[in-house]
């Protein structure tokens, strides 16, 4: 707008807000033009233009007329601007009185407020305008935060206040509030979040979404819902992009959640938002039908925060990238290729991850090398490992992970709790040292130089300790242990029940991340690394195994070389006697290969000479070697000797003892294959069987003699030599003994096997039968000898004694034992009845007596 006949035109301002239309009619923008212009009339002005802003806010000054307004003004084409009153033209104090006190003055421009009674050509009378334009302010602030509170309330109520509503999800109809699934939209959104719990980056999703021709949201919404659509500017209704991507991996919506507050205003007047923090965020679980489960949601989280780093090329990554951290520094480990390195070799042997603190120069850590292969056989081992021991021990495992998370939660409170008892002990020992030097300096023994330095350093000091305890306050608020999910890491090992192979999902549905040890033992076999592997749901833990010491795994490493140096050289050996026997199959027909195989075989006897006589004279000179001939020269005379000869040193010798046993128990195996073979015989042939038992008799008969000769001759000589006595008694004990186990052995087989029991009974019937007649025949001797009268009568003592004896025992192990409590009663019924039925009986004899 230029000036109009050559003079500068009177712009006339009107404005009017959503707010300022609940106030009526008065305010709208036709009446202003009317109040604007009967005034401007009435006071001589002329050239009368209107700039006029309708549903703006007095906060923002980015409306259109008034930027055209003060277009007019920089180009000088304005002479008076003339509003309503001050809140028309604007509602922030500040910006308002720049206009009016400093840009209008400077560019010779009137400024007249009617209501409000501001003139700049009469500065005197606008004393008043700051504290107007302030209470304009103070106005939109107060509006603003009641508009805030109303849109807190309904939110904290669970109701949305926002059109917007997620991708994937469509309002009821005639319901603006509940939330139902789109299943077209869905489908996309359940891909996008698959790939993402696959691994698959932002981008790439994008990408492939892109090039399958998948329609954008604002697209979709456009075609599809367009009541929903906010957004239609837009280029190419495929182009996918990795943020549009991870704005939707990113809504908690998914899981039928409703997720409020999202972004907060600030300042009322520049209306910048940002983005709410997790606390301040408003949710409300299960409002509406999930579109994805937990597991996926939290798969494709973990995924996304794994942010492999790019290799040089950008084609070359690892699965396990972003999963190995440095357990010295903390930091990421960094992946390495030999194809990002250009190397020829193969990928999976050669590939590895390092620290990223000593791989790009830092060297502020140490390498911590290891290859992908070693921490994929690592990973795999414990995820079988736990899942076994989960799968025997389910309840077991739940405890002993409750018991890991209250020993955590211990030692993260009691190593904050002691560092804040410390540093508190000492605050109070700073205030009586501070105390003391005042006393000091106040008596005159401390100088002012001196005290005011000691001052300084106690009062850093405690400055410093009472910052770290307030710290050390807030941490130990704050922080807490991991909540552990056992249940959910259950239902993953059932999952995967049958893991063999560790493929990509399986790993990221495992794995949270692998803290990496720096190595010990140098590049020797000896190498050892530890490894911490963490979890999801449950973090690091290790079942319960056998702990294997340090000298075991040494042991167990020089095995595996030496099993390992054996293979190589059985290859080789094979190898040379593959290569001799072509050479000497060859050497047939072929004249230098004949030639050749000969002076081979020349060439080899010489080899072997020098090598025996070589060994033989360093054998000659060496201790170990002589000893072991001794050794061997003594073991080999040991096994020509017989059982005998070997029973008589095996006491002295323990070689001869061992060699003894092994003897024994070779002759015992052959026994009990002899007795086998001759017993299936003899189920087979009653000749044979026949001959045998004539065999046995005739030989028992004959050891029986022969022993009973012994034994004679053994009492015989006891009469008058005391070592034979003793010898004698020896015998006897070894021989009751025996009879004792022989006898125990019998009852034990009688127990499971009837023929068994009916033998033995037989033989103790027998047994019981004759020794009735020897004691029947030796009371009837008794009457007529004296010597068997003197027999029976010691051997009546004797029997006496044991009785007395055996009953006494009886009564002993009774107060202890209820078998042994049980039997002494049925002898005491027993012996009671005895009684009275000889008392009974000796009445009977005495009644008939007294008859007769």
């Amino acid at each position: 707008m230029a000036k109009i006949n050559g003079e500068k035109i009177t712009a006339l301002y009107e404005r009017l807000s959503r707010d300022d239309e609940l106030q009526g009619e008065s305010n709208s923008i036709i009446n202003q033009k009317r109040y604007l212009e009967d005034y401007a009339r009435q006071n001589g002005f002329k050239h009368l233009r209107h700039f006029s802003d309708d549903g703006y806010s007095g906060t923002n000054f980015n409306r259109p007329s008034f930027n055209d307004l003060l277009a007019e003004v920089e180009a000088g084409n304005v002479a008076t601007i003339i509003v309503k009153d001050l809140s028309r033209f604007g509602r922030n104090y500040l910006q308002v009185g720049f206009y009016t006190e400093i840009m209008f003055p400077e560019k010779g421009v009137r400024f007249i407020a009617i209501n409000n009674g501001v003139d700049s050509d009469h500065p005197s009378e606008n004393d008043f305008t700051p504290m107007v334009n302030f209470i304009n302010d103070f106005y939109a602030k107060d509006t603003s935060n009641k508009i805030k509170a109303v849109f807190k309330s309904r939110m904290q109520n669970g109701l949305r206040c926002s059109g917007s509503i997620p991708y994937g999800y469509k309002r009821l109809p005639g319901d603006k509030q509940t939330l139902v699934i789109d299943s077209e939209a869905a489908t996309v959104v359940r891909r996008i979040f698959n790939l993402a719990a696959s691994g698959v980056t932002g981008s790439d999703i994008a990408k492939i979404l892109t090039d399958e021709k998948v329609l954008i949201p604002s697209a979709y919404y456009e075609m599809n819902l367009p009541e929903n659509c906010r957004h239609h500017s837009y280029h190419d209704p495929y182009a996918w992009t990795g943020v549009s991507v991870g704005y939707i991996l990113n809504r908690q919506e998914y899981l039928g959640h409703t997720v409020l507050g999202k972004t907060i205003c600030e300042n009322f007047r520049t209306k910048k938002r940002r983005k709410a923090t997790p606390e301040e965020l408003m949710i409300f679980p299960n409002t509406h039908e999930p579109i994805i489960d937990h597991d996926t949601w939290d798969l494709a989280q973990k995924l996304r925060k794994r942010s492999p780093r790019k290799i040089v090329n950008g084609t070359y990554t690892h699965r396990l990238s972003g999963l190995i951290y440095c357990a010295d520094c903390g930091n990421r480990m960094s992946f390495s290729s030999p194809e990002a390195q250009h190397k020829d070799k193969d990928y999976d042997s050669s590939s590895s991850f390092q620290c990223q603190r000593y791989k790009f120069g830092k060297k502020t850590c140490c390498s911590h090398f290891i290859k992908t292969s070693v921490l994929e056989a690592a990973a795999l081992t414990a995820i079988q490992s736990v899942s076994k021991h989960v799968l025997e021990n389910e309840d077991e495992f739940v405890a002993e992970l409750q018991a890991q998370w209250q020993r955590q939660q211990r030692q993260t409170v009691n190593s904050g709790k002691e560092e804040m008892e410390k540093a508190e002990a000492r605050v109070a020992e700073l205030d009586v040292l501070i105390k003391g030097l005042y006393e000091s300096n106040q008596s005159g023994k401390l100088p002012d130089r001196q005290f005011q330095r000691l001052m300084s350093q106690y009062d850093s000091e405690q400055l410093a300790l009472e910052t770290r305890i307030e710290e050390l306050r807030k941490t130990m608020e704050a922080e807490e242990a991991p909540k552990l999910d056992p249940r959910r890491f259950i239902a993953l090992v059932h999952k995967y029940k049958e893991c063999r192979e560790l493929t990509d999902i399986m790993l990221y549905d495992f794995i949270e991340k692998i803290v990496v040890h720096a190595a010990t033992g140098g590049r020797s076999i000896y190498r050892q690394q530890k490894l911490d592997i963490y979890f999801n749901f449950i973090g690091s833990y290790i079942p319960p195994t056998l702990v294997v010491s340090e000298e075991e795994r040494i042991a167990a490493i020089e095995e595996q070389q030496r099993l390992k140096k054996i293979a190589k050289s059985a290859r080789s050996t094979q190898r040379r006697k593959e290569k001799l026997d072509k050479l000497k199959e060859t050497a047939k027909t072929d004249p230098e290969a004949a030639a050749e195989y000969e002076a081979f075989l020349i060439k080899r006897r010489a080899y072997q000479k020098a090598i025996r006589e070589k060994h033989k004279a360093e054998q000659e000179r060496d201790p170990i070697y002589i000893a072991k001939k001794a050794a061997a020269e003594h073991t080999a005379r040991l096994q020509h000797m017989t059982i005998a000869e070997l029973t008589s040193v095996a006491d002295s010798d323990p070689e001869a003892k061992e060699i003894l046993e092994q003897r024994r128990a070779k002759n015992a195996e052959k026994n009990r294959i002899s007795k086998e073979r001759r017993n299936a015989r003899m189920a087979e042939d009653p000749a044979y069987t026949a001959e045998i038992k004539a065999k046995r008799q005739a030989s028992s008969q004959k050891h029986y003699a022969k022993v009973k000769a012994e034994r004679e001759a053994l009492e015989e000589q006891a009469k008058t030599d005391p070592t034979a006595a003793e010898k004698l008694t020896e015998r006897r004990a070894r021989q009751t003994e025996a009879s004792k186990r022989s006898y125990q052995k019998k009852k034990a087989q009688a127990e499971v096997d009837p023929a068994v029991a009916a033998k033995l009974k037989e033989r103790q019937d027998k047994s019981n039968q004759r020794k009735r007649e020897a004691w029947a025949d030796l009371i009837a001797r008794a009457e007529t000898d004296p010597v068997a009268a003197k027999e029976l009568a010691a051997k009546r003592a004797e029997a006496s004694q044991a009785t007395i004896k055996s009953r006494n025992k009886l009564r002993e192990e009774a107060m202890t034992d209820p078998v042994a409590a049980a039997r002494w009663e049925a002898r005491q019924q027993h012996r009671r009845d005895w009684y009275h039925k000889t008392k009974a009986a000796q009445a009977g004899k005495e009644s008939a007596r007294v008859s007769a």
